[in-house]
């Protein structure tokens, strides 16, 4: 890291993304240049558009001369500039303004206000190296569509496909957080993947041999009536929390090199036993024990691959994307340098 005083003057170069989307961008952009005013901080702002989500404005502030960048949006905005800003080593702060910020919660900022206090602290002190920085993995995702094209792209937090995915294609039904409660109480009853014959792998091995699981859910096929290697989705998770204060994936780490993967089902047909399955997924997460119910299949991995008969739509960091017929992740060998507070 570069600061303005190691460059013979006295404060960082400071850059600023800001997604207006959210009238809570609006209202923290203002209190921030507000508070940075004082302390004569060179600054330069772009904002996001629909057509250029992040990375363009990225690209610039780092021709500009940035020392840091400070986002001002969800996870969504973040996924955008940080393959750039990793590339550039250019550090991060984040000022939460999205409808989820996952990522910022994971890094152990609680609020607008409080990422803001943080980010004053860190410019101050002139971006003290020291003081709680997390590098936060770039992870890659390979997509195959179902005409048959392809996409490369990236996520930081959480990708699945399949039951959790269909939660968030229909979060729009709603404003805010509401919106994504209404799409998982859908969702809870889509149909489940149809994948090929060699269809789910982690690590390169079947995501249905070898272990103890395998036991386990086969006896829930038997029990339900389910389609052998059916499931309601996949999931590879760096954070442990991805939707509220329930521990889903007790042992994710948001910088960890390992994904928690996480196959939920086979879950049963009949309304009235899929309404008992997913009450006994509940009660397993509420009591902190999601790995001790039948139906949640834990792995530790670095690349999970999922081939499906029939497309079934993706989500990354909580963002719809195409339906696909093939899905590869693989945790990211870069970094985004990203700042925690304290405790």
């Amino acid at each position: 890291m570069h600061s303005r005083r190691e460059r013979g003057r006295t404060l960082p170069a400071v850059g600023i993304i800001v997604n207006p989307k959210h009238l809570s961008s609006h209202r923290a952009y203002s209190e921030l240049v507000a508070a940075m005013r004082p302390l004569g901080i060179r600054s330069r702002t772009m904002t996001t558009t629909r057509a250029r989500d992040g990375a363009w404005q990225a690209e610039e502030l780092v021709t500009w001369g940035a020392d840091v960048v400070i986002i001002l949006g969800g996870d969504g905005t973040i996924r955008a500039t940080g393959p750039v800003l990793a590339d550039s080593e250019t550090p991060v702060l984040l000022i939460p303004t999205g409808t989820a910020n996952v990522l910022s919660r994971h890094v152990g900022i609680t609020s607008t206000r409080h990422a803001i206090t943080h980010c004053l602290r860190a410019l101050s002190t002139g971006l003290d190296p020291t003081a709680g920085w997390l590098l936060v993995p770039i992870n890659e995702v390979d997509i195959r569509l179902r005409d048959g094209g392809r996409r490369h792209t990236v996520f930081l937090s959480l990708a699945g496909i399949g039951g959790d995915a269909r939660a968030v294609a229909h979060h729009h039904i709603a404003p805010g957080l509401l919106g994504y409660v209404w799409g998982a109480a859908r969702a809870l009853f889509a149909a489940d993947l149809t994948p090929t014959a060699d269809g789910i792998t982690v690590d390169g091995e079947s995501a249905r041999a070898g272990d103890p699981a395998d036991d386990r859910t086969t006896a829930r096929r038997n029990e339900t009536g389910a389609r052998p290697g059916s499931v309601w989705s996949v999931m590879a998770s760096k954070v442990a929390r991805p939707a509220g204060p329930v521990s889903v994936f007790p042992d994710a780490r948001i910088d960890a090199e390992t994904f928690s993967v996480l196959g939920v089902g086979p879950l049963p047909h009949t309304l009235l036993m899929r309404i008992r399955a997913w009450s006994s997924i509940g009660l397993s997460c509420l009591s902190g024990s999601p790995e001790s119910n039948a139906l949640m299949d834990y792995r530790k991995a670095t690349g999970v691959t999922v081939r499906l008969t029939t497309p079934a739509p993706v989500q990354l960091d909580g963002e719809l994307i195409e339906d696909c017929v093939e899905l590869h992740l693989s945790a990211g060998e870069r970094g985004l340098l990203v700042s925690a507070p304290t405790p």
